[in-house]
């Protein structure tokens, strides 16, 4: 299980200095100050260590398997399919994790990893509050006091998922803002404790974590490929998945970086969209796209009403993958994303989670046209519980 480079391989990187592609094209790094450069490299090291560790790895399957359920399934939406016509939809479940979303994936393997390095307590930052409920759920399985920072914004939008974290003896932080105030103040935090371990929900920050995560949520691409091959014979012609900072869409992509043939496609929100309309700087400890203001010195506030992808930067694999063409990206506005949760709700019987509903959309336009054997598989990474009270304030009386 340890990484095995592969030659010109888009799946191999980051380089030793955290960084995906060369010179000024170079996205990610270990943009931080000397505080946290310890920390970061003993973190680098032990996740190292970690995934060369079969006993480790076999420890982190067994409990994907027996505690969150997996493989998610990988469902053929045949209504969807034959109301729009064109390809067939499939989704990729993972709403039917335990807990609710993919986000328990990684972490398990990150609470796995913090016990490993002999940490203490562990701090979490959240958007949409399911990585804070997932975190909750992993540590109280295994014992580790777990304080949440959240974002006044999305504390407002998303209480389903807190009270379920508190429900699991999780302690919360509340900030002004929302997740980008978040992860700078749960960084400041762990910077300041040595016996915190900071267990980040997506492929954002300094170097390693980017890699982390990503290494942990490539299991959903793995099983897509799978699924793919069983129920159609061949591998997808496209996978097509919401973002906010990446982890969800890295997730499915990665294991089919090197596929050339098989289109790689992420939809942010309107105002976040950091790919389609950011430019390159450095925040946060990474460089990246991000939606910023013209002097390059303040990140603005954005709003979009799906907390978990309402985030004004984006991982440096993905900045790295648009910049080489390898993946395309594009947004979806708020009230497109409302029609589709309904759609998708009144043809499947799947109350989902409004970030993925942005995928959805984009997936509905990009099957229309299609041959009937063109496969598009997009992700449905969280249930939709979290998102009522803010469907039903803006659109309740479409369901009268």
């Amino acid at each position: 299980m340890s990484k095995e480079k592969i030659k010109n391989s888009l799946r191999n990187g980051p380089d030793e200095m955290g960084y995906y592609g060369e010179g000024e094209n170079a996205r990610g790094g270990f943009a931080v100050g000397e505080t946290l450069m310890p920390v970061l490299l003993n973190l680098q090291k032990a996740f190292e260590d970690a995934i060369k560790d079969k006993e480790f790895i076999d420890k982190f399957h067994y409990y994907c398997k027996h505690w969150i359920g997996r493989p998610s399934p990988l469902y053929f939406a045949e209504n969807l399919t034959k109301k729009i016509g064109g390809a067939k939809i499939y989704f990729k479940s993972e709403h039917l994790n335990h807990t609710g979303s993919h986000k328990v994936t990684n972490c398990l393997f990150q609470t796995l990893l913090a016990l490993r390095m002999k940490k203490k307590r562990v701090l979490v930052e959240s958007g949409a509050g399911a990585h804070f409920s997932a975190a909750a759920a992993t540590c109280s399985k295994f014992s580790l006091p777990i304080l949440g920072v959240m974002g006044q914004t999305d504390v407002d939008k998303v209480n389903t998922n807190i009270i379920k974290a508190k429900h699991y003896g999780a302690k919360l932080e509340i900030v002004d803002g929302s997740l980008k105030e978040a992860i700078t103040h749960t960084l400041k935090l762990w910077a300041n404790d040595p016996d915190a371990y900071y267990l980040c929900g997506s492929t954002v920050a300094s170097a390693p974590i980017p890699r982390i995560v990503q290494y942990a949520q490539s299991i959903i691409g793995k099983e897509i490929r799978e699924q793919c091959l069983e129920l159609e014979k061949k591998i997808p012609d496209e996978i097509c998945c919401c973002l906010g900072a990446g982890s969800n869409s890295l997730g499915a992509f990665h294991e089919f970086l090197d596929d050339k043939q098989v289109k790689l496609v992420g939809v942010e929100g309107e105002t976040s969209a950091a790919l389609s309309k950011g430019t390159i700087g450095i925040m946060q400890g990474m460089k990246t796209y991000m939606i910023q203001s013209k002097d390059g010195a303040i990140a603005e506030q954005t709003k979009d009403l799906p907390s978990g992808i309402n985030y004004f930067a984006v991982g440096p694999q993905h900045s790295y993958l648009k910049d080489i063409k390898r993946a395309e990206y594009t947004f979806a506005t708020d009230e497109e994303i409302l029609d589709t949760y309904k759609l998708v709700a009144q043809t499947e019987g799947i109350c989902s989670a409004l970030e993925p509903m942005a995928a959805v959309c984009e997936t509905i336009k990009r099957a229309k046209g299609k041959p009937k054997d063109y496969v598009i598989v997009t992700s449905l990474c969280g249930r939709g519980e979290k998102d009522l009270s803010q469907i039903q304030k803006f659109r309740g009386k479409d369901f009268e």
